[in-house]
């Protein structure tokens, strides 16, 4: 998946595979939470704080 965005369709694709339903808004969800803490981490790593 490297340099490609992840989308709502891309989630719930692999959930299913797991037998996990959810609706597309709960996708949306999961990615917005997925990137604040991807900023978190990466903020704390440039700053020394990992």
């Amino acid at each position: 998946m490297e340099g490609k965005e992840i989308t709502p369709e891309y989630i719930i694709e692999i959930l299913k595979k797991e037998g996990v339903e959810i609706k597309i808004e709960d996708a949306k969800i999961m990615i917005d939470f997925i990137q604040k803490i991807a900023k978190v981490a990466v903020n704390q790593y440039l700053s020394g704080r990992f």
